[in-house]
């Protein structure tokens, strides 16, 4: 091998090594870059995945929010229905109340008209309804009672529809007695 050989082959030693480290300086730089998109990308990724975590919280806090006014609400009816049912039950109560208290002064006026020996026979009807009676349940609306309004004389008018007590109807008349007996009492009670 002659020194010119050697000489080239030196050369081209030093030409592929220079080659070498530009081809790996261009990879590093490459890859370099690469990182560095790589990293803009994920802070990106992060910024918007605090923003649609800042917006779901706030979501699920207006979702709350509406879920707590929705049970309120369900509860004020629920507390509702509860008192209509109440106020049902007891405007049952006191129309079977009723009832009764005008079956016992029915039974009470038959007995007496029965038994008294002055007192005036009434006609009464094939259901054993006096003409009296007849008239007080024609004249009697459905809810008169329980609205404080009753269209009979001698219905005893409720103040309300659950606990209170019967209103004392004050007439500015004095009642006139019904029979004769009846007034011979109020002559002796004078």
């Amino acid at each position: 091998m002659d020194g010119m050989t050697i000489v080239w082959i030196v050369v081209a030693v030093v030409v592929v090594i220079f080659l070498i480290a530009l081809i790996a300086g261009a990879v590093k730089k490459s890859k370099e870059r690469r990182i560095e998109h790589d990293r803009q990308e994920a802070y990106e990724h992060e910024q918007q995945a605090r923003a649609a975590a800042a917006h779901a919280e706030k979501q699920q806090a207006a979702a709350d929010e509406v879920d707590a006014r929705s049970r309120k609400a369900q509860a004020i009816a629920d507390e509702k229905a509860a008192e209509a049912r109440r106020l049902a039950a007891g405007a049952n109560e006191r129309r079977e109340a009723a009832e009764h208290a005008r079956a016992d002064s029915d039974d009470h006026q038959t007995h007496a008209n029965t038994v008294n020996p002055d007192a005036d026979r009434t006609p009464t009807d094939d259901d054993g309804r006096t003409s009296e009676n007849r008239r007080r349940e024609d004249v009697r609306t459905p809810h008169a009672a329980s609205w404080g309004a009753a269209t009979a004389p001698d219905e005893q008018v409720m103040a309300g529809a659950t606990d209170e007590q019967p209103i004392e109807r004050k007439s500015a008349e004095p009642e006139l007695p019904q029979s004769d007996r009846e007034a011979r009492h109020a002559a002796r009670r004078r």
